[in-house]
C-alpha cells in the first residue's frame, strides 16, 4: 500500500460524513489502481505480441495467434474502458 493510502486510512474523524468520505476515497483509489494494473497487463501482452508480417508485408504463420491475442486484449481493454467507466480522457465515444 502506498503512502497516500496509509495517510487516508490513518486519518480519523469524529464526523461520520468525513469518515465515510475517507473510506470512499480509499476504495476508489484501490479500484483505480486495479484498473491501472489490468490495463498495464494488457499493454504488456500487446507489446510482446510479435507482429505477424514479414519485411515484405506478407502475413506469416503467426497471424492466427496474433489475431487471438490482439482480440482478447482489446476486448479486455474495452471492458475496462467502457462507457460506465469513462475516464478524464474518454468522456465521449470517438466517432467512427
Amino acid at each position: 500500500m502506498t503512502d497516500i493510502l496509509h495517510k487516508l486510512q490513518a486519518a480519523t474523524s469524529d464526523d461520520p460524513a468525513t469518515a465515510e468520505l475517507l473510506r470512499e476515497a480509499v476504495q476508489e483509489i484501490r479500484e483505480l489502481r486495479r484498473q491501472r494494473d489490468a490495463l498495464e497487463e494488457i499493454m504488456i501482452v500487446l507489446s510482446r505480441t510479435e507482429l505477424p508480417w514479414d519485411e515484405d508485408g506478407s502475413p506469416t504463420d503467426a497471424l492466427p495467434h496474433f489475431k487471438e491475442r490482439y482480440l482478447n486484449a482489446v476486448h479486455e481493454a474495452a471492458g475496462l474502458l467502457g462507457l460506465e467507466l469513462r475516464s478524464t480522457i474518454t468522456r465521449t465515444e470517438p466517432r467512427t
